[in-house]
């Protein structure tokens, strides 16, 4: 996103620099130029919710609810790779489903949702496939 942020800010100054000091119309050709960059780079950039990532799971009171704080730190966490978890919230309580590969996820996991702003209680669903 910031690459993108970079070259239509390149764009526009390039533009810009080009057209500096020439026809009144230029500035306002500019003008579109820079409305039809703004409007693309806006539509590029992701929804609130995954733009805002870890940073808002860690916040109190952001945009994102309690359920989806917990599994934006299960996802984002690198110790749960492989892990199929299933976050389900029920006001302050957080029920983990799903499949991990060891003991040691599962801990993981159920210390990241106990941690998490607002969780309460964390009810742990979690297996190990057999065989694993």
């Amino acid at each position: 996103m910031l690459r993108k942020l970079i070259v239509a800010w390149v764009f526009i100054t390039i533009v810009g620099g080009s057209l500096a000091g020439s026809k009144p119309t230029d500035a306002e050709t500019l003008t579109r130029v820079g409305r039809k960059v703004a409007d693309k780079v806006t539509a590029a950039m992701p929804d609130i919710a995954a733009l805002a990532g870890p940073v808002a799971a860690i916040r109190t009171g952001e945009i994102l609810s309690v359920e989806d704080r917990v599994r934006v730190r299960l996802r984002t966490d690198k110790a749960l790779d492989g892990a199929k978890i299933i976050v389900i919230g029920e006001g302050g309580t957080i029920r983990l489903r799903g499949e991990v590969t060891g003991a040691p996820q599962t801990a993981r996991a159920i210390e990241l949702a106990q941690t998490s702003t607002g969780v309460e209680k964390v009810i742990s669903e979690l297996a190990v496939p057999v065989g694993k």
